[in-house]
């Protein structure tokens, strides 16, 4: 029968099993380290180059101007004029017409660089935090759901489409798993 080696027993070491191919675990580990650093200044000159949409200009009623239309009343005479009512006062059957609603301003370039550089650290703290509370799924929903909310804050705030941030926010996490699955490849196949 086999006996499995203690870890306190040096001539049973396994260095085929060790992390990186016989190196250390702080190369394998200084190297994701790279990659999700890369992925923030990604996500930080993302958010950054964001320009705020102005505001579309709000118009009114009267600055439209009137349309001519040739009709047949003004070819036959004008037909006698309708007694104009004077404006009346608010009532409940005529409310007052609803005060124009400004859109909130977007985020100044350095919060949105500041988001954009935080946004996976702040994703993988709040997720943490509900990983060791409670379930490890529930966690990662957490943290994938902070980092969406963080792109569709700031793109909602600019003023563009919040479909359009998450879609990115989502495109940025699958490279990021695709980078990260490329490098332990890298580690666990060509340096062993």
């Amino acid at each position: 029968m086999y006996r499995l080696p203690t870890q306190f027993d040096a001539s049973a070491s396994r260095q085929d099993l060790a992390a990186a191919g016989g190196g250390s675990t702080s190369t394998t580990c200084s190297s994701c380290v790279v990659t999700l650093l890369g992925t923030s200044v990604l996500s930080a000159v993302v958010l950054g180059k964001l320009e705020p949409v102005a505001p579309a200009a709000i118009s009114s009623a009267a600055d439209i101007p009137p349309v001519t239309v040739d009709t047949p009343t003004e070819r036959h005479g004008q037909p006698p004029a309708l007694p104009q009512e004077p404006p009346s006062a608010v009532t409940p059957d005529h409310p007052a017409a609803p005060a124009p609603v400004m859109p909130a301003t977007g985020l100044s370039r350095t919060s949105r660089i500041l988001l954009g550089l935080f946004a996976l650290p702040l994703a993988a703290i709040g997720g943490g935090i509900f990983i060791s509370t409670s379930n490890p799924i529930f966690g990662l929903f957490v943290a994938v759901g902070l980092y969406l909310g963080i792109y569709a804050l700031v793109y909602e705030r600019a003023g563009r489409s919040l479909g359009r941030g998450i879609g990115i926010a989502i495109g940025l996490l699958l490279g990021l798993f695709a980078v990260g699955a490329l490098e332990m490849m890298l580690w666990l196949s060509v340096l062993k």
